[in-house]
């Protein structure tokens, strides 16, 4: 009865185990220090630009492979080459506060480390000059 369990519950067993040891390589972490970021009252005219640090938390180098705006009034500059395993990385995100009222933009940011983008927020309120 005991090598009849035993014969059962192997083959499962080592699926389980197989699948674990596959997916332990697996790129997955990336930290960041803040995911939105308010600029409060600015003024008419001034643009602002916001500062978003990533951390490479995985074995391997983190490529960005797009980082964009919602708007063409959110400009993005960061870096083109691969991140090292633990190196941190800057995204700015810049703001040209042209028209006057709150405003709330996106930056969405691709990686090969994930599968899903991250999604960055600036906001704050345009005032007159």
């Amino acid at each position: 009865m005991k090598i009849k369990m035993m014969l059962t519950y192997l083959p499962i067993l080592a699926a389980v185990l197989c699948f674990a040891f596959t997916n332990s390589n697996l790129p997955s972490k990336i930290s960041i220090d803040k995911i939105e970021h308010d600029f409060g009252v600015i003024a008419q005219g001034t643009p602002k630009t916001a500062t978003f640090t990533l951390t490479n938390e995985s074995a391997v180098p983190m490529i960005l492979t797009k980082v964009k705006g919602s708007c063409g009034c959110t400009a993005t500059a960061y870096d083109k080459e691969p991140i090292a395993p633990g190196a941190k990385t800057e995204i700015e995100a810049t703001y040209n506060a042209k028209s006057i009222g709150n405003f709330t933009k996106t930056v969405t940011v691709t990686t090969n480390l994930e599968n899903e983008p991250i999604v960055l927020t600036i906001r704050g309120n345009v005032k007159s000059a």
